[in-house]
């Protein structure tokens, strides 16, 4: 499932006489504020029509200020995460997601910044960290199935999204969980309800002070609401970070990892710094394994052969190699991230044969690169067996990203994904009254199903021994 061999993208003065320009690729005509909501409200349906229309590749105005160009081949795609530092920059691609976690995280950092960052970083999500926050989901899990409720048909996903948000709480606090932690974790849970709006993608830094208390008098809108929360969010995490502080205590956590973090003046992260990457973890790290999760209780349950395989593997307990097919073909199917993040050209390149400027904009669609049928075949079938035995592609796989910005915490996503499902096969029956396939549906960036999973847990009955 590996795309084609691609080399590097060539040398524009090489190639710019052999390649089109970008502006030659075609795309939707609405406006682009039009683009941006059916993008929100149906990103599944409007993503595969323009393909459907204009091709593997198609250009939507959804950015004022640039044209986005959308990228489905894996041969695109591949150049893509190939292209040097200072050729494409990430920073800008966070913009809707700005008002959560700031710009001084990796999110927004490129070239030597973002290098040096990850690499920082890294100890906080890897080896012996990985291990403690791996063995800690697994109880995590436990706990928090066990305390969902049973018999009653609902939305799972709040449930979801609240274990989620405990596991960051573990990565990034470790063993030294902040005394104001429940008030702390109700804050985070408030701002993140405006993910269920549009309002979310409205890029608030980009407006006049005038224009945000504006939009912030228009009550309905969620966002005076989202500012208020907020500002209790940051008072409350520097007061976690000034304990910890306080305490000297050391640790393998992220907090732990960011407070030993030095410039090369000797100066330590700005307590803006800590606050951004925190965050970021609290909404990047939580929203998208909630979705994944979902989506994997969604497909089950209208598969029961599937589901039945899937049970009697976790029954047995000798074996993960089914569960970890269904999880990395939900993420195909599914990717809760459905789009990566864009990438902004710098300096002029070419990529499969087309030449992008400065300005332009270039938006990786896992999404339509997993359900592309020249890719894998049958696109749309839910079959966990494609990827038993097989590792999926870097360039056909991409539910977190690729290149120079994969996602850090890749790993522990699986894991929390699968640790969720094996106990919930290993102590519920799931009832699901209403089989209609849900929708996806947007929060922010990610996509989620549009019930949030809604079925019931019950108790699962136990076989007659002999």
């Amino acid at each position: 499932m590996e795309a084609p061999e691609a080399a590097a993208p060539a040398p524009v003065e090489a190639e710019s006489v052999r390649a089109v320009p970008a502006t030659s690729i075609k795309g939707p005509r609405t406006p682009g504020f039009l683009q941006g909501v059916q993008l929100f409200a149906s990103p599944t349906k409007f993503m595969r029509s323009c393909r459907d229309k204009f091709g593997k590749r198609f250009v939507l105005k959804i950015f004022p200020q640039a044209d986005l160009y959308v990228l489905t081949d894996p041969v695109d795609i591949k150049e893509m995460f190939l292209a040097p530092r200072d050729v494409l920059h990430t920073g800008q691609g966070s913009a809707a997601l700005e008002k959560y976690f700031g710009q001084t995280g990796l999110a927004w950092l490129d070239e030597k910044e973002h290098l040096n960052r990850r690499k920082q970083l890294m100890p906080s999500v890897k080896g012996g960290a990985q291990k403690r926050v791996e063995a800690a989901i697994t109880e995590m899990a436990k706990e928090a199935v066990a305390s969902w409720p049973r018999g009653e048909v609902l939305s799972l996903r709040p449930y979801v999204h609240k274990f989620t948000i405990e596991v960051i709480r573990e990565v990034v606090f470790g063993k030294h969980v902040p005394s104001n932690w429940p008030q702390l974790f109700d804050a985070i849970w408030d701002m993140l309800k405006l993910n269920d709006s549009v309002t979310t993608m409205i890029e608030t830094h980009n407006m006049s002070p005038l224009g945000v208390r504006t939009m912030r008098a228009i009550k309905p809108l969620g966002l005076d609401k989202f500012f208020k929360d907020r500002d209790r969010t940051d008072a409350l995490l520097a007061e976690a970070v000034a304990e910890r502080l306080d305490s000297g205590e050391p640790g393998d956590d992220m907090l732990a990892v960011m407070l030993n973090i030095k410039r090369e003046d000797g100066s330590p992260l700005s307590a803006t710094e800590l606050r951004d990457e925190i965050m970021t973890m609290f909404v990047a790290g939580t929203e998208t394994t909630a979705g994944g999760i979902c989506w994997a209780l969604e497909h089950l349950t209208r598969h029961p052969d599937k589901l039945e395989k899937l049970t009697k593997e976790v029954d047995e307990g000798t074996d993960d190699t089914y569960l970890t097919a269904t999880v990395h073909e939900i993420l195909r199917l599914r990717p809760p991230n459905p789009q990566i993040i864009p990438r902004e050209v710098v300096k002029p390149v070419v990529l499969n044969g087309v030449r992008y400027e400065p300005g332009d904009q270039l938006w990786a669609s896992g999404y339509l690169l997993h359900t592309d049928p020249d890719v894998y075949p049958d696109p749309d079938e839910f079959k966990p067996e494609r990827f038993v035995g097989v590792k999926p592609g870097a360039y056909t796989w991409i539910p977190f990203g690729g290149g120079h910005t994969r996602c850090l915490g890749d790993r522990i996503a699986i894991i929390e994904t699968k640790e969720v499902l094996r106990e919930v096969l290993t102590t519920c029956e799931l009832r699901r009254p209403d089989p209609r396939e849900e929708a996806p549906t947007s929060r922010t960036v990610t996509m989620t199903p549009k019930r949030g999973a809604k079925m019931a847990l019950e108790p699962r009955r136990q076989p007659v021994s002999g």
